[in-house]
C-alpha cells in the first residue's frame, strides 16, 4: 500500500481530473517500473489490475467498478490507451499517450515558460528549488517484487521534452529508462541519505544499454538492483546502473543461492530448548 501519493494539481486542473483520478494517474505514470509488460502488435502495454489499484490506493478507491470507470475517463480525456484482454475482458492493459506523458511537466506562474516571451529562447525547466525537490514516498508502487518502495527522489518536475530542448547532446534513452535511474537512486538514498546526486542522463543511458544490448526489461533491472540493495555486501558495491550491469551474472547467481540462516535463527531452532535437551540427556 502506498503511504503517500503525489498529485500534480496543475495538471489535474488543466485536464479536469479530481483527486481520485489524479492519484490513479500518478500510479499509472509509474507502471513501467513495476507492472508486467504485455506486447500488443509490437507496442508495450502494462498490466494494471483493478484489484491492485484498490490495494495501493485504499483512501481513493473502494470498488473495482469505480477504478474501471476512471480508466475509461482517463482514456476519454486522451491520457491513456486502454485495452481489455482475457477471456472475460478482465485483464486491463494500459499505456500513456503523448499527452499523458507530460504529467511531470511543471511551469510556475512566477517563472513562466520563456518561449512565451521570446520563441528563440529555449524552454527552461522552471524554479530550481522545484526541480531539485526530493519528495519522500514510503511504500511506493515502483518496486517490482513486493510493490513497497520508499520513492524519495522523483522526476515529478523534470520535463524530458524540455531536457531535449536545453540539452542537444542528450542520449537516446527513453522516459522509462530515466524513471528507472531515479528509482535506483532512491534506493541508494535509503542506505545513504547524503549520497550525491548523479548525472541521471548518464544513468538512464546505462539502463538503456542493459535493456537494449543485454535484453533485460525494466522490471528485471529493478528486481536485481533491489536484491543488491538489500544484501549486506552488494549494497556497498552496486551503486549505479553501470556497476549493476558489470556484475549482473554474479548477482543472478548470488540471488539464486539459498539464504543463509543467521546465528540467532539457528539458535532459535526447535532443538535448542529445555525440552529437547532433556530428551537428549
Amino acid at each position: 500500500m502506498r503511504f503517500s501519493s503525489y498529485i500534480n494539481n496543475q495538471k489535474c486542473l488543466e485536464w479536469g481530473l479530481n483527486a481520485n483520478q489524479g492519484a490513479l494517474f500518478d500510479l499509472l505514470n509509474q507502471a513501467c517500473s513495476w507492472a508486467k509488460e504485455i506486447l500488443v502488435d509490437g507496442v508495450v502495454y502494462y498490466w494494471v489490475s483493478r484489484n491492485k489499484v484498490l490495494e495501493e490506493l485504499p483512501l481513493f478507491y473502494k470498488k473495482a467498478d469505480t477504478v474501471y470507470r476512471h480508466f475509461c475517463d482517463l482514456e476519454t480525456k486522451g491520457l491513456i490507451i486502454y485495452l481489455k484482454q482475457g477471456k472475460r475482458g478482465d485483464k486491463d492493459l494500459i499505456r500513456l499517450t503523448e499527452k499523458g506523458k507530460t504529467w511531470n511537466e511543471f511551469n510556475s506562474d512566477l517563472n513562466p515558460n520563456n518561449s512565451e516571451i521570446d520563441p528563440n529562447i529555449p524552454v527552461e525547466l522552471g524554479n530550481k528549488s522545484e526541480i531539485t525537490r526530493i519528495e519522500i514516498r514510503n511504500n511506493s508502487e515502483i518496486d517490482p517484487t513486493n510493490n513497497n518502495t520508499n520513492y524519495k527522489y522523483t522526476t515529478d518536475h523534470i520535463n524530458t521534452s524540455q531536457q531535449v530542448a536545453t540539452s542537444p547532446k542528450r542520449k537516446n534513452f527513453s522516459d522509462d529508462d530515466l524513471k528507472t535511474a531515479y528509482w535506483i537512486f532512491n534506493l541508494i538514498l535509503e542506505i545513504n541519505p547524503e549520497a550525491k546526486s548523479p548525472n541521471f542522463d548518464t544513468w538512464a543511458d546505462e539502463v538503456r544499454l542493459i535493456r537494449e544490448r543485454d535484453k533485460r526489461s525494466h522490471r528485471e533491472i529493478c528486481e536485481l538492483f533491489r536484491f543488491a540493495n538489500q544484501d549486506d555486501f552488494w549494497c556497498k558495491n552496486i551503486l549505479s546502473p553501470k556497476n549493476l550491469r558489470k556484475h549482473w551474472d554474479r548477482l543472478v547467481i548470488e540471488r539464486g543461492k539459498p539464504k543463509k540462516k543467521s546465528w540467532a535463527e539457528m539458535n532459535n531452532s526447535d532443538w535448542n530448548n529445555a525440552a529437547a535437551w532433556e530428551e537428549m540427556l
